[in-house]
């Protein structure tokens, strides 16, 4: 079975990272609401793609705000995007091939 994973830096600037096993269907349909269409102002949907990645995962110390201090600012929308295609169960490989 596949696994969710995310490294975040913690205070200590070193990386961790966390899994998760098992991830109902129904998360799966609440990511597919997050998105501009919902969320048009990006600072709103950044902040609500950080809190629905850390509502997936089990571990308390995976948090919306761990997640936006410990992910840098560069690394955050591939960190979703990473986070959403393995949720989805989509390869990013095929899609490269289809373009």
């Amino acid at each position: 079975m596949a696994r969710l994973e995310i490294k975040i830096r913690n205070k200590n600037g070193e990386y961790k990272k966390y899994e998760q096993n098992w991830v109902p269907t129904r998360k799966m349909l609440e990511a597919l609401d997050i998105g501009h269409e919902n969320y048009p102002d990006l600072k709103e949907l950044n902040e609500k793609q950080a809190e629905f990645i850390a509502s997936v995962f089990d571990e308390k110390e995976v948090t919306k705000d761990a997640i936006l201090d410990g992910v840098a600012a560069w690394e955050f929308a591939p960190f979703v995007d990473e986070f959403l295609n393995k949720l989805l169960g989509v390869d990013p490989n095929l899609e490269a091939e289809e373009q």
